[in-house]
C-alpha cells in the first residue's frame, strides 16, 4: 500500500483556492501530523477586528484532515464528516496557526484533534480546540 509523500500532500492544499486566498502556509514535519499558519489581515477578520471563527474552524478543520491525509492511501482523500470546535480565547494576534493531529487512524475512518493558537508581542495563547472525524474517500478524478 503506497502512501502519499509530504509533496503530495503540499500539492494538494496548493490547489485549495481557498487557502490561497487566506495566504495559508502548510507544514507537515511527520505522518500523523499537520501544522496551517496564516497571517492577520483585515479581509479575515470580524467586526472587532479579531480573526473571524470561521477562519479559526477553517484552519482546525484543513490540519486535521492533511494531517489524516499523511497516514492515507496514495488514491485516497480525505473527507471531514464532523467536526466540533471550542472557542477557548479571542484570537487578536498578529498570526492564527493550528496544529492537527490524528489520534485513531483506521482503514477507512480517522479521528483527529486540532489546537488553534494566535501569536503577538506579548506570546501566544490557544484560542480554539477541534475533534474531528475524517473519512478517507477514493479520489474523485473528474468533477462535471
Amino acid at each position: 500500500m503506497e502512501k502519499k509523500s509530504v509533496q503530495d500532500i503540499i500539492n494538494a492544499f496548493n490547489k485549495q483556492k481557498f487557502m490561497k486566498f487566506l495566504n495559508a502556509e502548510i507544514s507537515i514535519n511527520e505522518p500523523g501530523l499537520c501544522q496551517i499558519s496564516i497571517k492577520h489581515g483585515e479581509d479575515l477578520t470580524q467586526q472587532h477586528g479579531l480573526f473571524h471563527g470561521g477562519v479559526i474552524s477553517t484552519l482546525a478543520d484543513n490540519s486535521a484532515a492533511f494531517a489524516a491525509t499523511s497516514l492515507m492511501e496514495k488514491k485516497r482523500e480525505p473527507l471531514t464528516i464532523e467536526c466540533k470546535v471550542n472557542f477557548i480565547d479571542i484570537a487578536d494576534g498578529s498570526r492564527l496557526w493550528a496544529i492537527g493531529k490524528v489520534l485513531s487512524a483506521g482503514k477507512r475512518i480517522f479521528h483527529a484533534e486540532a489546537k488553534v493558537f494566535t501569536s503577538s508581542d506579548d506570546g501566544s495563547k490557544l484560542c480554539a480546540v477541534a475533534l474531528l472525524t475524517i473519512k478517507s474517500t477514493l479520489r474523485v478524478e473528474e468533477i462535471l
